[in-house]
C-alpha cells in the first residue's frame, strides 16, 4: 500500500440535474402552399412506385414484402416525428442519420443574428421509415387537408408529421445507390475481380431491421431467391434485435459479381427493397512474418493458476507453450481454430497477449497478476503463392462471432457454464479498413456498446492503422531525408490534416462505451538512422499511421494515445518512401513464434498501443481492489469495475508533453487538438498514488434521469497570500444504454459541472474542448489557476447530472468520478493530509 493512497468521497448529496439552455438557430422555411407544390412531383413518383410493386407482388411465387423504405431528407431536426410514426398504422421507424450539408436556396436558409439571410450550408437529417401504400396515402391525406386550411388535422401524437412536412427538403425511396453508400462495396467487388482464381466472392447484406419475425422471414426469403437466381448461396443469417441488426452472409460467383460492378442498377438483387446495405466482409487483416529476432529466452514465469482472469484478448491464436506465455493464459477455442493454425503464423495473437501480460518487453515491467483469457477470432488465410494473412474468417458474420464469444465468456452457451464471467476488460486490437467512421454507427460498434452496458465490461479497442499515409506524401526519399525531424513532423501533420476524411478511425473504434486507443510514435528502443532507413516523425509524436478523430457525432475519438512503436521509413528501389516492416527493432518488443533460440520480435501500430493499455488496466484493477478493501473492507461492486478502470486509465492524461509540437505540425491552435490527441497521453502511474501536494479522490453513484449528485471537496488552504499554481483534474466515466435506431444513439447523458467560487479558484480550462468532452461516456477536464484568491476554507463543488437523450431508460446509471487537486511543489502545507482529515470527519460511522 502506498504511503498516500487514493481515498473515497463520502456518499454524494442528492439534487435535481442542471438544465442547459439550448442553442436556437433560426431557419427560413417555405410557406405551406409552396412546400406542397414543391413536393407534389416526388409524391406522385412514390404513388406510381407503390402501384407497380402491387403488380409485382401479384405475379411473385413468394410473399414479397409490400413495403418501401422511404427517406425523408430534413432540414434541421424534428424529434417529434419518431412519436408520430408510432401512431400511424403501416409506418415503421427504421433509423435516422446525419445528412450531407444542404446548400441554402430560396426555400431554405438561415437567418443570422442581424435578421439577414445567411448563405451558409444547412445541417439536416435523413429519417428512414418503412411504409406501405395505405400509410403513405394517409400521410398525403393529412397533408392535403392541412394545406387546404382545415383545423385540428394533426391530433395529439401526430404533430411530428406536420412538422416533418414543413422541414422536408426531399422525399424518396431508399435506392440502389444508398445500398452501397459509405460501404465501399463496389471497390471490394472490383478488387476481388482483379485477383486470380475462380472462387466465389463472399459479402454481407444488411437488411432493414423489422420488428416482426414474420416480416424478417419474408425479407430473408426474397433475398435468398435473388441470390439463388445469380448462382450464389446464403452462408449465414444473424438477427440481433438488441442492436437492430439483421444480416445475411452470402457468396456469388465471379460472373455475378462482375455484373454487379458493371451494371449494378440493372441487377434485380440491388433493387430488393428489404436491403439496407451491401457490405464487404470484415477485412481485419494482419500479414504474418517469421523473421523474428534471435535473443535469449527469459526464464518461464510463475503461473497464476486459480486466479480469475481480469482481462481477455480476442485476437489470433497465440503460441500456448511459448516460454513467456506458458501458465499465464487460458485459451478458449470452441470453434477449433487451432487446427491448421501453424505456430509460425501465430503472430498477432501471440504479440497482443504478450503485451497484455508484460507491456513492451523492453520496458521491463512486472507481469500482471492474473491470467489472460484468450478467445481466437482470427484464422490464417493463404493469399497468393507465398503470403499468409491472419484475418477475420470470411465464412462467418463477425458480429455473430463476437456476440457468441462474449456471451459464452459471461453467461455460457449450449447449457454450459460461463467460461470467464469475472473478466472486466476485453482487448480488441482489430479494425476493419473498409469500415471507416460514417454517419451510421457500425453494427460491430453497436454490438460492443450493447454488450459493454449489459455485462459491465470495458472494451479497449485499437483506433486502426493507415499505413497508406506514405502514398499521400509527394516527396522523394532524398528530399524527405534532407528535412530535420521537425520538418518531417510538419510534413506528416499537413498531409494528415489534408486527407483526414480518408484516415478516420476504423470500426469498431467509434464505439460509444469502449475506450479507443491511438498510437504514439514511441517505444523503448534507440537505433540509429542510416542511408536507407530514417525516422518518420519526432519520437513521442502521434504515429503517422494512427487513425484520427473525431468520432461518431464528434465524440472525442481516439480517447487516448499510447506507445505504438516506431518503424523506419525506407528508400524503395525507385527512390520513394515505404515502411520498413520487418520484425526487427525499432518497435514494441513482444513474444513471437520461435525457432531455435528466437522467440521475440518488434511490432508497430495501434494494436500494440491498445494491448499495452490493457496491460495497464490489469495493474489499475489491483490498485483499485486494494483501495476499496482498505477503505470499505469490501471488494469493488461489479457494476463499477469497468467504469473505474475507464476513468483511472484516463485520469492522468494530458497534452502537456507534445501539445505545442502537434499544434505546430497541424497548424491548429492548442485548444483544437482533441481531434489529433484525444484526451492526451496517460500517465497512469501518477494516478495510482497521491503525494504531499496532490490528493486524488474517487466518487461513485448511480443516477436516474433528471437527477444529480453533489460531491464536496474540502480545501482547507489559504490561497490569498501569494501566486500559487494549482490544478484540478476531473474525470467522469459511465456506460450508457443505446438506442440503435436513433442518430443521437446515447440513451443517457451524464456530465459534471464545477463550482469553484465566485472569482474562480481554477478558472482556466486546459486540454480538451468543453463542448466535445460531454458528447461520449467519458468526460475528462483539467482546470488551472494561480492568482491569489480568498478561499476561507471553502468546499469545491462537483455536480454530476443525468438526462435522457436518445431513448428511454428507467434504471439508475452507475458512474464513477476521479478528482485530483494539486498545488505546485514547495507549498508549505501537507495538502493530502489536510484534505483526507476533512473527508474522514464527514464519513458517518455506523452505530454498533
Amino acid at each position: 500500500m502506498p504511503d498516500r493512497p487514493l481515498i473515497l468521497f463520502p456518499t454524494p448529496e442528492k439534487a435535481d440535474r442542471e438544465s442547459k439552455t439550448p442553442v436556437v438557430i433560426r431557419t427560413k422555411l417555405p410557406p405551406t402552399n409552396r412546400q406542397f407544390n414543391r413536393l407534389q412531383p416526388s409524391f406522385n413518383v412514390l404513388r406510381t412506385a407503390f402501384e407497380q410493386k402491387a403488380v409485382t407482388i401479384q405475379q411473385s411465387p413468394i410473399g414479397i414484402n409490400p413495403d418501401f423504405a422511404l427517406v425523408f431528407e430534413i432540414i434541421g431536426t424534428v424529434d417529434s416525428f419518431y412519436t408520430a410514426v408510432q401512431h400511424v398504422d403501416g409506418l415503421e421507424w427504421i433509423f435516422e442519420k446525419e445528412s450531407e450539408p444542404f446548400a441554402a436556396d430560396e426555400d431554405f436558409y438561415h437567418i443570422d443574428r442581424h435578421g439577414q439571410r445567411s448563405d451558409e450550408a444547412l445541417s439536416g437529417k435523413l429519417y428512414c421509415v418503412m411504409s406501405n401504400q395505405q400509410a403513405m396515402l394517409q400521410l398525403l391525406s393529412l397533408w392535403n387537408r392541412y394545406q387546404n386550411g382545415e383545423e385540428n388535422v394533426f391530433q395529439r401524437g401526430f404533430t411530428g408529421i406536420r412538422d416533418v412536412f414543413t422541414h422536408i427538403k426531399n422525399i424518396r425511396k431508399w435506392g440502389a445507390q444508398d445500398r452501397i453508400a459509405e460501404t465501399h462495396a463496389i471497390e471490394y467487388w472490383r478488387e476481388n475481380l482483379d485477383l486470380d482464381g475462380d472462387s466465389p466472392v463472399p459479402f454481407e447484406i444488411e437488411l432493414f431491421f423489422r420488428a416482426k419475425e414474420e416480416t424478417r422471414r419474408t425479407a430473408f426469403n426474397t433475398i435468398s431467391q435473388e441470390v439463388n437466381v445469380l448462382g450464389g448461396r446464403v452462408i449465414q443469417e444473424c438477427v440481433l434485435s438488441e442492436i437492430a441488426y439483421h444480416a445475411m452472409l452470402v457468396e456469388l460467383p465471379r460472373v455475378a459479381i462482375e455484373s454487379l460492378v458493371n451494371q449494378y442498377e440493372d441487377i434485380k438483387l440491388s433493387q430488393v427493397d428489404d436491403i439496407m446495405f451491401f457490405r464487404p466482409t470484415c477485412q481485419s487483416v494482419f500479414i504474418s512474418k517469421t523473421d523474428t529476432e534471435p535473443c535469449p529466452m527469459q526464464a518461464p514465469p510463475l503461473g497464476v493458476e486459480g486466479v480469475d482472469p481480469v482481462v481477455a484478448v480476442f485476437d489470433g491464436m497465440p503460441i500456448q507453450n511459448h516460454p513467456l506465455l506458458r501458465g499465464r493464459i487460458i485459451v478458449d477455442d470452441p470453434d477449433d481454430y487451432a487446427t491448421n493454425y501453424e505456430s509460425k503464423y501465430r503472430i498477432h495473437g501471440t504479440s497482443m497477449t504478450s503485451l497484455a501480460i508484460y507491456g513492451d518487453l523492453n520496458r521491463n515491467d512486472l507481469p500482471i497478476t492474473s491470467p489472460v483469457y484468450v478467445r481466437p477470432i482470427l484464422r490464417p488465410k493463404q493469399v497468393g503463392l507465398d503470403s499468409i494473412q491472419e484475418c477475420v474468417p470470411d465464412d462467418k458474420l463477425f458480429v455473430d462471432t463476437l456476440h457468441r464469444a462474449v456471451k459464452r465468456m459471461m453467461e455460457g452457451e449450449n447449457g454450459e457454464n460461463a467460461t470467464a464471467p469475472n473478466t472486466k476488460v476485453i482487448n480488441l486490437s482489430v479494425g476493419d479498413p473498409v469500415r471507416q467512421l460514417s454517419t451510421i454507427m457500425s453494427p460491430i460498434a453497436r454490438l460492443i456498446d450493447y454488450l459493454a452496458y449489459k455485462y459491465k465490461i470495458l472494451f479497449i479497442i485499437s483506433a486502426g492503422n493507415h499505413e497508406e499515409i506514405l502514398s499521400y506524401i509527394n516527396q522523394s526519399f532524398a528530399d524527405f531525408k534532407a528535412l530535420n525531424i521537425s520538418g518531417r513532423s510538419n510534413v506528416f501533420g499537413q498531409v494528415i490534416k489534408e486527407n483526414q476524411r480518408n484516415l478516420k478511425v476504423l470500426a469498431p473504434a467509434e464505439s460509444l462505451n469502449g475506450l479507443t486507443i491511438g498510437a504514439l510514435y514511441d517505444d523503448f528502443t534507440n537505433p540509429e538512422e542510416s542511408d536507407r532507413l530514417i525516422w518518420a516523425v519526432e519520437k513521442g509524436m502521434p504515429s503517422p499511421i494512427s487513425a484520427y478523430g473525431k468520432g461518431y457525432r464528434s465524440i472525442i475519438t481516439p480517447d487516448l494515445f499510447y506507445y505504438g512503436g516506431r518503424k523506419f521509413v525506407r528508400r524503395t528501389f525507385d527512390g520513394n518512401l515505404d515502411w520498413a516492416l520487418s520484425n526487427r527493432e525499432p518497435g514494441c518488443k513482444v513474444a513471437a513464434p520461435y525457432e531455435n533460440d528466437s522467440g521475440q520480435a518488434y511490432s508497430f501500430g495501434t494494436s500494440d498501443a491498445a494491448a499495452q493499455i490493457t496491460h495497464e488496466a490489469a495493474k489499475c484493477y489491483d490498485v483499485l481492489e486494494e483501495v476499496f478493501l482498505n477503505e470499505t473492507g469490501e471488494h469493488i461492486s461489479n457494476d463499477y469495475k469497468a467504469i473505474l478502470l475507464k476513468a483511472m486509465l484516463t485520469h492522468g492524461a494530458s497534452w502537456d508533453s507534445i501539445g505545442d509540437k502537434v499544434a505546430a505540425a497541424t497548424g491548429d491552435s492548442v485548444k483544437q487538438l482533441c481531434k489529433w490527441l484525444g484526451n492526451g497521453i496517460p500517465n497512469i502511474g501518477r494516478v495510482a498514488e497521491c503525494t504531499k501536494e496532490r490528493v486524488t479522490l474517487i466518487g461513485l453513484g448511480a443516477l436516474k434521469r433528471e437527477k444529480g449528485d453533489i460531491f464536496k471537496l474540502p480545501l482547507p488552504v489559504d490561497f490569498s497570500t501569494r501566486l500559487l499554481k494549482r490544478k484540478l483534474t476531473v474525470t467522469l466515466a459511465y456506460l450508457s444504454p443505446i438506442a440503435a435506431d436513433k442518430q443521437a444513439y446515447r440513451s443517457a447523458q451524464l456530465w459534471f459541472t464545477i463550482d469553484d467560487g465566485e472569482k474562480g479558484l481554477v478558472p482556466d480550462r486546459q486540454n480538451t474542448e468543453w463542448q466535445a468532452v460531454r458528447k461520449g461516456t467519458l468526460q475528462h477536464e483539467i482546470f488551472t489557476g494561480e492568482s491569489p484568491i480568498v478561499w476561507n476554507d471553502n468546499d469545491l463543488i462537483i455536480k454530476v447530472n443525468c438526462k435522457q437523450e436518445a431513448g428511454k431508460f428507467r434504471e439508475a446509471i452507475p458512474y464513477c468520478l476521479f478528482v485530483s487537486f494539486e498545488v505546485a511543489e514547495g507549498f508549505d502545507v501537507d495538502l493530502y493530509t489536510e484534505v483526507t482529515t476533512k473527508i474522514r470527519q464527514r464519513v458517518q460511522i455506523p452505530n454498533n
